[in-house]
């Protein structure tokens, strides 16, 4: 079997027509069967491609997962466009019908292509929507951390006035000295005084302000550790949640996104305008060649077999 039977066989499978009738038709009918298969290749790769994005960035299926959808989105498409390609007379009905979902097709197409080509510009918006959706999900903790920090930092305050106060007291007066006197007296045998002495004492003791003092100092310490593990609650509570948001990444959100990037600026229209129109341009290619090309002898032996086999049925009716 020489390459361009082998290429031709291929055509056949691929637009489903009849590699024993084309092989026998003219050059013009193996050009369409060929002209209709790159048609076909450039349609099945574009919406592979669009089939494997999908299927990875919101469906979350990894890389094998990527392939099967873009394998089966372009399953769907080869069938779609082979019942235009076998259609031997197309319907109005059936040419409205494909204008219809060749124009759903195409819209489905340039969002999904929009949304990769202003990725960039949607993480920027998305980063600007997260911390506001960051900020509404842990309001209510938030409020309550934020009320247990002003209590504490209340309290904070009345000890450290308290702790400066007592600082001042102790400088000006770190111990207590107390003076007293003790008096001895020396009696004779008889009971009479013979000497008295009298001897001045100093006892000095630690100033009892130290006591709070030093209560106050490790009560302030054990406030501010408190204050800082709510704080650092706060801020892994806003981090888990920042965490939470980015990783559900949603197909609706990001049209959301996309429609407000696009909107800001005509560029962005314009690019989502050419996607449209080139998608819409590609569902509709075979459609329009099929319309545009004459009849060739590929449907005239179609058309041949059919009324030989209808003759064939009225003989044995009769």
């Amino acid at each position: 079997m020489d390459k361009k039977s082998a290429y031709l066989r291929f055509c056949c499978f691929l637009t489903g027509l009849s590699y024993p009738l084309i092989r026998n038709s003219s050059e013009q009918s193996v050009k369409n069967a060929k002209k209709y298969t790159g048609a076909l290749l450039i349609i099945m790769l574009v919406w592979f491609f669009i089939g494997y994005c999908f299927a990875t960035r919101y469906l979350h299926m990894g890389i094998g997962g990527g392939v099967i959808g873009g394998v089966l989105m372009s399953f769907v498409i080869l069938q779609i466009e082979r019942i235009i390609i076998l259609s031997h007379h197309i319907s109005w009905g059936g040419k409205l019908f494909r204008v219809i979902l060749g124009l759903v097709m195409a819209i489905l197409g340039a969002l999904i292509m929009d949304q990769f080509t202003f990725q960039d510009d949607i993480e920027l918006r998305k980063v600007q929507v997260l911390d506001i959706r960051v900020k509404e999900a842990i309001k209510t903790s938030e409020n309550d951390i934020r009320m247990q920090v002003e209590e504490l930092d209340s309290v904070l305050e009345i000890s450290n006035t308290r702790l400066f106060a007592l600082s001042e007291e102790l400088q000006k007066r770190p111990v207590i000295i107390t003076n007293y006197t003790t008096s001895s007296v020396t009696k004779d045998s008889s009971g009479n005084n013979v000497n008295s002495t009298t001897q001045r004492n100093t006892a000095i003791v630690d100033n009892p302000l130290k006591v709070e003092f030093d209560f106050l100092q490790a009560q302030i310490t054990e406030l501010n550790g408190k204050k800082f593990e709510l704080l650092n609650s706060l801020t892994d509570l806003k981090r888990k949640k920042e965490e939470e948001l980015k990783s559900a990444t949603g197909f609706l959100d990001e049209l959301t996104l996309l429609k407000e990037v696009i909107a800001s600026n005509w560029v962005g229209m314009f690019v989502y305008a050419l996607f449209l129109f080139f998608f819409l341009a590609l569902e509709l290619f075979i459609l329009i060649m099929k319309l545009s090309d004459k009849e060739s002898d590929y449907d005239k032996l179609v058309d041949h077999q059919m009324d030989i086999r209808i003759e064939m049925l009225q003989r044995l009716k009769a």
